[in-house]
């Protein structure tokens, strides 16, 4: 990769004082192994424990190590050699691939050593995999004002536009401790050239679509091996180690931290801000208090009132903060101010009230299935609960609740920010597919900072309705819609 490569841009520069910060990752999916591989076979070398053995990859995005970025199927999975021994293998707490699949006693077809196409073939059951990443600082210009509004439109990363991988290639070996790894195959992927958005401050974080193989190496055929691989751009932040440019400052947007609404949000909410190039890191607070500075980020909160507050940090990435808009800060006009150690800046304007709903959604953006908890409490006072989602499969879906027999109460638990304001519980209400609903509670959640809790009756005339939207109202003004489903 090259500067010229990656940025044509670009002039070449003796100094780099000032830079982009580039970090871009390989990932993959859909690891099969489709052939013969006599990589762990036992004879002639006394170390290796067939069938199974721990698997790695040397790419274009990182050196080959023992970090099981090419995962198999087998996990603590009883398995049976086709002489009928059987046993627990794959026990060291890894996923791994059948590696001699051409002796005898581990040939396929197998079921127990092999798990797809008729139990001749293995497929990876464990998602996607990050193959390597790697960083790399691209010369850049001090950031400018050239309309004298204030902030920074040109110079930094701002002329940034795309991002090319060059030849993408994965080497897989089968790894060993006392003896050389063993090369299996090598796999090649078709180049790829992400569109990037970037200001002066950073870029966007970018993907490519998922790629299949275009040929193979060592040997050129049959293929044993096969995957999908993608580039991701995990972000471009501008940098001036030196500080040999003067402060600089750019905007951003602050929204309430559950509904991503914004610019009206409550005092003690929990508040999120979208920017780019905030940090070159991901950081989330340890321990309570929540810190005032995190990965280098500090926010200040001007009020209405001039009174200035350092606010408390949750968690901090190159394109999103999570924080906590400070107790008292007075109701109108905000200036939030991000702050980062190298006398760069962002702003975002905020009105500050005392009530701005905003409910979670399981997914984390604001829409969606709730995430919410059903209680179900029997007329003995037996209480069960369950969660109304499950994001176990990577994207979150509805689990049904059940509401019980006849003589049951099911309450459905909201979450949420910006409600512990309100004037009364009077003045909350919740209609769940059009239905008013009884409420018990809404206020302080009281063990997450800054998040509240509503408590609702669900009445047993939604039983069966099926995907319903839940419509949280507080003080006049309405939270953002998620959905509940009732079996």
């Amino acid at each position: 990769m090259t500067t010229a490569r990656l940025l044509p841009f670009l002039c070449a520069v003796t100094a780099m004082a000032q830079v982009c910060e580039l970090s871009v990752s390989g990932v993959n999916r859909n690891r099969r192994l489709i052939g013969g591989v006599n990589a762990e076979c036992p004879a002639p070398n006394p170390f290796h424990t067939a069938p199974f053995g721990n698997w790695g990859v040397t790419s274009n995005f990182g050196s080959k190590e023992n970090g099981h970025q090419f995962q198999g199927w087998c996990h603590n999975t009883r398995v049976c050699d086709n002489n009928g021994s059987c046993h627990d293998n794959c026990a060291d707490g890894w996923y791994e691939w059948n590696s001699c699949t051409d002796d005898p006693a581990f040939r396929a077809p197998n079921c127990t050593l092999y798990n797809a196409n008729e139990c001749r073939e293995q497929v990876t059951v464990t998602g996607v995999n990050v193959h390597g990443t790697r960083v790399a600082n691209l010369a850049a210009s001090c950031p400018a004002d050239t309309n004298g509004d204030g902030l920074a439109d040109s110079g930094g990363c701002s002329r940034m536009s795309f991002y090319s991988s060059g030849t993408n290639f994965m080497s897989v070996y089968e790894l060993d401790p006392a003896s050389p790894d063993e090369l299996v195959q090598t796999i090649y992927f078709p180049e790829t050239a992400l569109d990037l958005s970037c200001g002066v401050f950073g870029c966007a974080r970018a993907a490519s679509g998922w790629m299949r193989p275009s040929a193979y190496d060592s040997p050129v055929s049959p293929a044993r091996i096969s995957a999908e691989m993608a580039t991701v751009v995990n972000h471009v932040t501008f940098r001036d180690p030196s500080r040999v440019c003067g402060p600089a400052a750019a905007s951003a947007s602050a929204v309430s931290g559950a509904s991503y609404r914004g610019p009206v949000l409550a005092a003690g909410s929990i508040a999120s801000a979208f920017g780019l190039g905030f940090s070159s890191e991901i950081a989330a607070a340890a321990a309570l208090p929540l810190p005032v500075s995190l990965a280098g980020i500090s926010i200040s909160v001007k009020d209405a009132a001039g009174a200035s507050r350092a606010a408390p940090l949750f968690y901090v990435s190159p394109s999103q903060i999570n924080w906590l808009l400070p107790e008292g800060t007075a109701r109108g006009l905000a200036v939030v101010t991000i702050s980062r150690g190298d006398t760069i800046r962002w702003n975002a304007g905020a009105l500050i009230d005392s009530v701005v709903p905003g409910l979670f959604s399981a997914d984390a953006t604001g829409s969606g299935v709730a995430a919410a908890v059903a209680l179900r409490v029997a007329a003995d006072g037996t209480q069960t609960s369950q969660l109304v989602f499950d994001c176990a499969s990577g994207s979150c879906r509805a689990l049904p609740v059940d509401l019980g027999a006849a003589s049951d109460q099911t309450y459905l638990l909201l979450f949420g920010t910006g409600i512990r304001g309100r004037t009364s519980l009077a003045a909350v209400s919740v209609r769940i597919g059009g239905v008013a609903c009884a409420l018990t509670y809404a206020g302080p959640q009281g063990q997450f900072i800054g998040l509240d809790q509503v408590n609702v009756a669900l009445p047993r005339t939604l039983a069966g309705r099926g995907d319903l939207d839940t419509l949280l109202g507080v003080d006049g003004r309405a939270a953002n819609p998620v959905r509940v489903t009732l079996k």
